[in-house]
């Protein structure tokens, strides 16, 4: 014989055991995606960088040795260049900058041979405050800052 209060279905226990599970394995999974974002952005930055550097450096073999006064000098210089070099300069843009079309920040030496093209990093600070005539970077710990230069790191 079957009891007449019996009822299908979970316990308010059981489903609490259950939320509380479900909480405890997304509060140790969620940390490590976050990461990922990171890892993802400064992958396209480093891709991209590498893109304008190839340009860059071909542009001043086969244009001028002087590097570009400011970023809007490159800019104008790679995409006016013949053969073309890159596409639009406006579709490189720093995955970690205040906005979605924030450029890429550059830098060129007082003497017009050294440059530094550069993504402010994860801790969105700028870090690279320019690069000297012998071509080093200042300062010499950029520290999150992706960067490409046709300088150095001081030893």
């Amino acid at each position: 014989m079957v009891s007449r209060n019996s009822q299908n279905g979970f316990t308010l226990l059981e489903i609490l055991v259950v939320i509380t599970l479900i909480l405890i394995i997304a509060g140790i999974a969620l940390p490590r995606f976050a990461g990922v974002t990171d890892e993802g952005r400064r992958a396209k930055a480093a891709s991209e960088l590498k893109t304008v550097q190839t340009a860059l450096e071909s542009y001043l073999l086969n244009n001028t040795s002087t590097v570009p006064a400011d970023y809007a000098a490159l800019k104008t210089a790679l995409e006016g260049a013949t053969p073309r070099l890159v596409g639009e300069m406006d579709d490189f843009v720093d995955p970690f900058g205040a906005t979605a079309t924030t450029g890429y920040s550059y830098f060129k030496s007082t003497n017009n041979k050294y440059y530094v093209v550069f993504s402010i990093g994860a801790d969105k600070a700028v870090r690279i405050t320019g690069i000297t005539t012998t071509g080093n970077i200042t300062p010499d710990d950029p520290q999150d800052d992706i960067f490409v230069t046709n300088g150095q790191l001081a030893v």
